[in-house]
């Protein structure tokens, strides 16, 4: 009976842990769905892609450098 208890105990303490990690995930998904991200370079590639982070939400993006010149001047009509 002993042994019972212990378990429940266990159990209960890794899925509040597992719940609460979840929660943080979720909740930090979304901030970067809400941020207007400042991305800045953190590696470069020899292939010409970048790795730029947001200095906001710690947003990470990998694309080729010309996606992200393409997308500094961009004009919507």
């Amino acid at each position: 009976m002993r042994v019972n208890e212990i378990d429940e105990f266990r159990q209960q303490f890794f899925d509040k842990v597992i719940q609460e990690e979840k929660e943080k995930e979720n909740q930090k998904k979304r901030q970067q769905q809400q941020c207007s991200h400042r991305y800045e370079i953190v590696e470069q590639y020899k292939n010409g892609y970048q790795k730029r982070i947001c200095s906001k939400c710690d947003n990470i993006s990998i694309k080729h450098y010309r996606v992200w010149e393409g997308t500094k001047h961009c004009i919507i009509s």
